[in-house]
């Protein structure tokens, strides 16, 4: 994941959603990325949130809740996957 190319990235983040089975690395690894100033890679960090929220059932609230507010601030437009973003993690509660 420390490739320069924004697609590898994406596609990592990707795979992580998807198939890494340690949640807890998985979340500090999109927390890690939710940082980034390039919004592809964000919003491929917001869906891979979403995706282990689903397949492990929950989150770490108290980590992901400030970088979620972060993101709405820096990408606006990315505001409506944050919401969806906090609806998974309220059904997996």
């Amino acid at each position: 994941m420390e490739s320069k190319s924004d697609a590898h990235v994406v596609a990592a983040l990707i795979s992580i959603g998807l198939n890494e089975k340690d949640s807890q690395w998985a979340e500090k690894a999109c927390l890690l990325l939710l940082e980034s100033e390039r919004k592809s890679i964000v919003t491929a960090a917001l869906e891979a949130l979403v995706q282990l929220a689903r397949d492990h059932g929950k989150l770490d609230r108290e980590r992901v809740m400030p970088v979620l507010h972060s993101v709405k601030r820096r990408f606006p437009s990315l505001t409506s996957t944050v919401a969806a973003t906090l609806d998974e993690m309220a059904m997996a509660a």
